[in-house]
């Protein structure tokens, strides 16, 4: 079972770290279990920063970025629970598009967040006991219904001249 940080644990990560900002705040009135994940989830945004700003002095590619990742979710999650935390990663930036888009239709974003939904669902039918099931036939028929989207998205767009 996995051992989780505790509050004060997560206090003097944040501080190590020197991340940004105000941990009471941050808490709020929140019960503990919340105050953890709203301690973690600032910790784990500053650290994807950093690791972005690393990976890039480092010279690492997209390749070697990739297998790093890779390894890491495996290595932290386990064997058979590193999909997981690929989809987590996938549902978080569909939401982040979906909520940068507004209220008015954006084609751009609605393609974007419609295809990571349909490769969330693909990812997630890899689990099913029945893995050429309905659900991975309605995922593939969503995929093409993105990716015939997102083609009329992006001949539509104007150019922009080099």
């Amino acid at each position: 079972m996995q051992t989780l940080p505790s509050t004060d644990d997560l206090l003097r990560a944040m501080t190590i770290l020197g991340i940004p900002g105000d941990p009471l705040y941050i808490m709020k009135d929140h019960d503990d279990e919340r105050r953890r994940a709203e301690l973690l989830a600032h910790i784990s945004a500053a650290l994807v920063d950093r690791l972005e700003t690393l990976e890039t002095l480092a010279g690492l590619g997209v390749d070697d970025r990739a297998d790093l990742h890779w390894q890491a979710d495996r290595d932290a999650a386990g064997p058979g629970r590193a999909d997981r935390l690929q989809a987590a990663r996938l549902a978080w930036v569909q939401q982040s598009v979906a909520r940068q888009r507004g209220r008015r239709p954006d084609a751009h974003a609605d393609a974007v967040a419609t295809t990571l939904g349909v490769l969330i669902q693909l990812l997630a039918a890899r689990d099913t006991p029945d893995a050429a099931g309905p659900m991975v036939a309605d995922a593939v028929a969503g995929l093409c219904g993105a990716a015939d989207h997102l083609g009329t998205v992006l001949r539509g767009a104007p150019r922009e001249c080099v």
